[in-house]
């Protein structure tokens, strides 16, 4: 076979397989996607229409929150090892709960919290702990980079508490934000709906992927909750919250953003 046309079969089961070739910032631009995937519950364990969903999707980028590893209530299985496999997707699980004692499989391990899937190597990681009040469970928000088009970009994932613990963990990512150099996404399960005091001093610094595109549908139990978040350096170039059937996949909708990083000005 001429090597153009094996380059066009590769390419071509590429998009069977559901799985988007790369693509450069200043082309095309590249694909972010958060999902609260309610660790399989729904699904009854089954991950694999979780991972098929996230396939149609074509995400560069993607945020999971309420992600299992080795627990019993979803098998004893490393959810974020076995989406990223079935995705063909480097993956970062981020620990924000050690649930040994609701574990039931004896194993001595059980882990709970988010994770990151990317096309491209991670870099850069890192997980912030997220302090709450009392003793409300505790949140991270986890870090990784990514080099799209020989620009850095930053990824931040996380999955928010509610009232004054959510309050004190947004006032946190702001001081992270804050030290964070070139383009950004912070994306997840805020606990919040997009008009309000949570979310007022965190739209001071980083734009609303979503609202910038008048996209309103809800995520869950209509309202909104989940956000594609970017720095003002970043272009959003689409917007769109799928019309999933309720209550067969998650509880929650994902949220899907294409992005690419604004050229630098021209120098006059």
């Amino acid at each position: 076979m001429p090597s153009r046309s094996r380059a066009l079969a590769a390419l071509t089961a590429t998009w069977v397989l559901g799985l988007a070739p790369a693509v450069t910032a200043h082309a095309q631009g590249f694909t972010v996607m958060t999902w609260n995937i309610a660790h399989a519950r729904v699904t009854h364990n089954d991950l694999a229409p979780i991972g098929r969903t996230i396939a149609r999707q074509h995400p560069d980028v993607v945020g999971l929150q309420e992600v299992d590893r080795s627990w019993s209530r979803s098998g004893s299985v490393d959810q974020a090892s076995l989406l990223g496999a079935q995705l063909r997707m480097f993956k970062f699980f981020d620990l924000t709960l050690d649930c040994r004692g609701a574990d039931l499989d004896g194993d001595g391990t059980c882990q709970y919290g988010t994770a990151i899937l990317s096309r491209r190597p991670l870099g850069g990681r890192r997980t912030y702990f997220l302090r709450g009040s009392g003793n409300d469970e505790p949140r991270g928000l986890a870090r990784a980079s990514v080099f799209v088009g020989g620009h850095r970009i930053t990824i931040f994932n996380t999955h928010l508490g509610k009232g004054h613990s959510r309050a004190l963990q947004i006032r946190h990512i702001l001081r992270v934000l804050a030290h964070t150099r070139g383009p950004y996404v912070l994306m997840g399960d805020f606990n919040a709906r997009p008009a309000g005091p949570p979310l007022d001093r965190l739209l001071q610094r980083v734009t609303d992927a979503a609202r910038v595109r008048h996209v309103r549908r809800p995520t869950i139990a209509g309202t909104r909750l989940d956000y594609v978040f970017v720095s003002r350096d970043l272009s959003v170039l689409a917007a769109r919250i799928p019309r999933l059937p309720p209550g067969q996949l998650s509880d929650h909708r994902p949220v899907i953003v294409r992005l690419r990083v604004k050229p630098p000005p021209v120098r006059k």
